[in-house]
């Protein structure tokens, strides 16, 4: 398995430097590491990553070149602590570094085609570099919600609400959103127009997807709202979170609870200004997916006034139903 870069490169004093502590690590090093510092804590750090390639692998070999060096240097190692450095020529590159990992007999799955572009579609897909997977370009859809909205065309948040949710039914309200208090965010979330909870056929489940800086952090995170928004859909990404959050304890995160709680707040004003844009459509709306919001009241106190407004009731002299607001407006004094 052969993973290419067109970057800097490294010389041999930097490959020594850099890849032979973590060939060292491969044994005792990298246990003491852990027990000083806790594993979630060196996540996403350099040389993490790649020491985790001797799990799976027989021996690495790294060829490097910069622009500085006619030749390159090769580098290679099985992990158990010793690594071997030599000079290279015709390596079939001018500039950049070439990992090939010798794969276990018992571990080629890892490097199956459909195998490693479900990894990157999954992880890797809206980051600006492109990256080729025998040479075809894997990361083709741009991050719409890195972009200003009014370069976003109609078009594309359609797709990109199909590429999201699944499915070729419109949605139903949108908000492209971008705030640097109290947290660093953009997101593009969407409001459906139907859910799968109409005929009791199955639940809804969370599909809101969390990254920072374009990188996935949890997809399908249930953590960003509560339980009652759960037919929203979305992408949320939080610069303020760590790229090297611990992917399983992540919820833990204080920043992750105080990104609910705004995201919460902001869905719900989303809600609330289309209704007060357009009653008649909102209440249509509102009628297949009024259980929410009942469900919501009960449990959401912080948010119980905001959700009041949201309400509709029946009321004896009105045909239909209306909100609590209108109610009070239209009240006959005794």
């Amino acid at each position: 398995m052969t993973i290419m870069d067109t970057g800097i490169g490294m010389a041999r004093e930097e490959i020594a430097t850099n890849l032979g502590t973590i060939a060292k690590s491969g044994s005792k090093e990298f246990k003491d590491a852990l027990d000083a510092e806790s594993a979630d804590s060196i996540i996403g750090q350099f040389g993490v990553g790649f020491y985790s390639s001797f799990i799976v692998s027989d021996h690495v070999e790294v060829y490097s070149k910069t622009d500085s060096e006619p030749n390159a240097v090769r580098w290679v190692s099985d992990g158990s602590g010793e690594y071997e450095l030599s000079t290279v020529s015709n390596v079939g590159f001018d500039r950049g570094t070439m990992i090939k990992i010798h794969l276990r007999a018992d571990c080629r799955e890892f490097g199956r085609e459909a195998e490693v572009e479900k990894i990157l579609k999954k992880h890797s897909q809206f980051i600006n570099f492109p990256i080729q997977l025998n040479g075809e370009l894997i990361n083709k859809m741009q991050a719409i919600w890195y972009r200003q909205k009014r370069e976003v065309t109609v078009d594309e948040y359609e797709r990109f609400y199909e590429h999201l949710s699944q499915s070729k039914v419109p949605y139903k309200y949108m908000l492209h959103y971008s705030t640097d208090v109290p947290l660093a965010i953009k997101a593009v979330i969407y409001i459906p127009s139907m859910h799968q909870e109409r005929m009791q056929m199955v639940q809804e489940s969370l599909n809101m997807h969390l990254y920072s800086r374009k990188v996935m952090i949890k997809e399908n995170c249930q953590e960003l709202l509560p339980h009652y928004l759960r037919f929203v859909k979305g992408v949320v990404d939080c610069e303020d979170l760590p790229l090297n959050i611990s992917r399983e304890n992540y919820q833990d995160s204080g920043l992750v609870q105080k990104l609910r709680n705004v995201l919460t707040r902001r869905t719900l004003k989303l809600i609330e200004d289309e209704m007060k844009r357009d009653k008649v459509a909102y209440d249509k709306w509102y009628a297949e997916f009024h259980q929410f919001f009942k469900e919501g009241i009960m449990i959401d106190q912080e948010n119980k006034e905001q959700l009041m407004r949201l309400m509709r009731y029946e009321a004896n002299n009105i045909d239909g139903q209306i909100s609590l607001d209108e109610y009070c407006e239209t009240m006959v004094e005794d």
